[in-house]
């Protein structure tokens, strides 16, 4: 029996070190993003794959680098990308992908650059892999066709805290400068007999989408819509979704506005990659949906993953 014992257990080590090796000598990369609502898993691997094959014969050389918008900041990520596919997976929540990366399930994941630097900051495990300037993308609000008198209504009062500068300094006291802190509780004012406005938060992507470790939302977005319900005089009443479901909520009548954050200038910093298609596929688009004037933008996405 111990010789029996012994053996199998020689032999799970052996099988161990062989997935071990497996893994270590694969030529793909695990990679994850938040799900987006425009595409589909498929089709956003398809686009991925098409910009592989397009940018593996254009990496430049020392004589035609500059023809090149931004290679520095690419340089990394490109060479890395022909090298090794990236397999993507998408994840409905932050959470989730987080508990996959740690575990090993995924080997890297993309976020915008003020959530990727705000987990960086505050996880000391987390590394940036990559930073990739190619994703210009925005955060507005959307709502279901039909509901345009509600939509105006938000556009008005996000230009007018645009014009008086509230825009840039919640943006400031929510983002660029919070650092490791929590962003503070955010109070909403009541307003009798008014109309209440349902909003759907995710916690998706602290500190803009953040949901306080007590359960309550907080940060950026959550003070936005605070100021707004003040300016419109109408009540905000947030109700926590997971991310991918941000959709069927507002579709369902759960829900009358959600967060939408979407890439909009395509791959704008690679002009010798025609593909509309492969555009077109890496931009979370907001078909059937009513979208207001964005109130928050970024040019950057950080790929990070587990620190050695």
């Amino acid at each position: 029996m111990k010789k029996f014992f012994g053996l199998f257990l020689f032999s799970c080590l052996l099988a161990a070190s062989a997935a071990s090796a497996v893994k270590q000598e694969k030529d793909f990369v695990d990679a994850g993003v938040l799900t987006y609502l425009g595409t589909t898993e498929a089709e956003f691997q398809a686009g991925l794959d098409d910009l592989r094959k397009a940018v593996a014969p254009l990496l430049p050389t020392e004589e035609n680098k500059g023809e090149w918008s931004d290679y520095d900041m690419m340089e990394g990520f490109l060479t890395s990308l022909v090298k090794n596919r990236r397999v993507i997976h998408f994840y409905d929540s932050l959470l989730s992908m987080q508990m996959a990366l740690r575990s090993g399930q995924l080997d890297e994941i993309a976020l915008p650059e003020p959530v990727g630097m705000y987990l960086v900051q505050n996880n000391p495990k987390y590394d940036i892999y990559f930073s990739l300037n190619m994703l210009p993308s925005t955060i507005s609000f959307g709502f279901r066709n039909g509901n345009e008198s509600l939509c105006r209504e938000f556009n008005s009062a996000i230009k007018a805290m645009k014009n008086d500068g509230t825009l840039a300094k919640l943006r400031k006291n929510f983002v660029t400068e919070l650092g490791q802190s929590q962003p503070e509780e955010i109070k909403f004012q009541n307003f009798k007999n008014a109309a209440t406005i349902r909003v759907a938060v995710t916690g998706d992507l602290p500190p803009i989408d953040f949901i306080a470790s007590d359960g309550k939302p907080t940060g950026y977005n959550t003070a936005i819509l605070s100021e707004i319900g003040k300016r419109l005089k109408k009540n905000i009443r947030l109700i926590s979704i997971e991310s991918g479901a941000r959709s069927s909520a507002l579709a369902s009548e759960r829900v009358d506005v959600v967060f939408w954050y979407r890439n909009t200038g395509g791959l704008k910093t690679l002009p010798k990659v025609k593909d509309k298609n492969l555009r077109n596929v890496m931009q979370d688009t907001a078909t059937g949906v009513l979208l207001s004037e964005p109130y928050y933008d970024w040019d950057t996405d950080l790929v990070i993953g587990v620190a050695n």
